[in-house]
């Protein structure tokens, strides 16, 4: 196991410090984060998600816990790429309920896109914001967290809050949107 020392007065990571713990770490990262993921280009993007993160707090890093901080960043990263994954998975359900029965009747699809519309409509803020940022901006949890100043769960509460709003209107009213 490597030991980095920042010698600097400030403590700061040097770029050849960053470079150095990136060399050493990045690989053992990735293979870290494969194994929950399992797909070779989402595990690069999160282990360079976390390598931008630690760049971006150098000021704030303390050697000797720097291993255990970097490997705690990508298990979190994990979490929250397997959580946003799994409430994707639950809208992509609903939108294939919305459009299974005839792609043909597009009279049916567009009164199915239509409520869901109206609920993202009469959504209150932060959550309608949350949401559109989420789904239509395809931003990740962790950005809409920080530019709500809320965690990474508060995200997933509120999408999961309209996730089954839809889903509950829909059960609601299958026979009119048969």
């Amino acid at each position: 196991m490597a030991i980095f020392h920042f010698h600097n007065k400030n403590r700061k990571l040097s770029k050849e410090r960053f470079e150095e713990v990136y060399k050493t770490y990045y690989s053992r990262l990735y293979y870290y984060c494969f194994q929950f993921i399992a797909d070779e280009e989402v595990s690069k993007d999160l282990v360079n998600d976390v390598f931008e993160k630690v760049w971006l707090q150098r000021d704030e890093l303390k050697a000797d816990t720097l291993s255990s901080y970097l490997y705690t960043l990508i298990r979190n990263r994990c979490i929250d790429y397997m959580r946003h994954r799994k409430i994707e998975q639950q809208f992509a359900e609903i939108y294939d309920w919305i459009t299974e029965d005839s792609p043909d009747d597009l009279n049916l699809y567009e009164y199915r896109m239509s409520c869901i519309e109206k609920i993202i409509d009469d959504l209150k803020e932060p959550t309608k914001g949350i949401f559109m940022k989420c789904y239509f901006g395809h931003k990740k949890y962790t950005e809409v967290a920080q530019e709500y100043q809320i965690s990474s769960s508060g995200v997933k509460k509120h999408i999961m809050r309209v996730l089954r709003l839809i889903r509950n209107e829909f059960e609601n009213n299958r026979e009119d949107l048969s």
